[in-house]
């Protein structure tokens, strides 16, 4: 139990990075399947470039963060705080866009439960690395 409680952190911000690193590749060979799978193809090419820049920009930049939290103590707890946030920010937003504006699909379903679950463990790691 230790040893989970020591390395956990470093754990979830590796894989976090993983996943944001799968997504990125992902986006960049097929962006438009991956968009139209969101439902959110633009009408207008510049669209496109804007939605590029925000998944794939952002996303690297988001697991580039999350592997140099892992790899610098210095950097953990600021990189678990971000995952925090921004998984929070993240279902909060797509909660209200589900329960209240009442616009669904299963794959947005799918992200919220992600979405939490990420929260929840970033909270978790949070924990282990401020009880230490």
């Amino acid at each position: 139990m230790r040893a989970l409680t020591k390395y956990f952190p470093q754990i979830y911000l590796i894989a976090n990075s993983i996943v944001y690193g799968v997504l990125v590749v992902l986006f960049v060979t097929d962006a438009n399947t991956w968009f139209a799978n969101l439902e959110i193809l633009p009408r207008n090419p510049v669209g496109l470039t804007e939605l590029k820049t925000m998944y794939i920009g952002l996303m690297a930049a988001i697991g580039v963060f999350s592997i140099l939290s892992a790899l610098f103590n210095s950097l953990r707890q600021a990189g678990l705080i971000f995952a925090l946030i921004s998984y929070s920010m993240l279902a909060g937003v797509r909660s209200y866009g589900i329960f209240v504006d009442g616009v669904s699909s299963d794959l947005m379903t799918q992200l919220l439960s992600v979405e939490i679950m990420s929260a929840l463990l970033a909270l978790l790691a949070l924990f282990f690395k401020l009880s230490r």
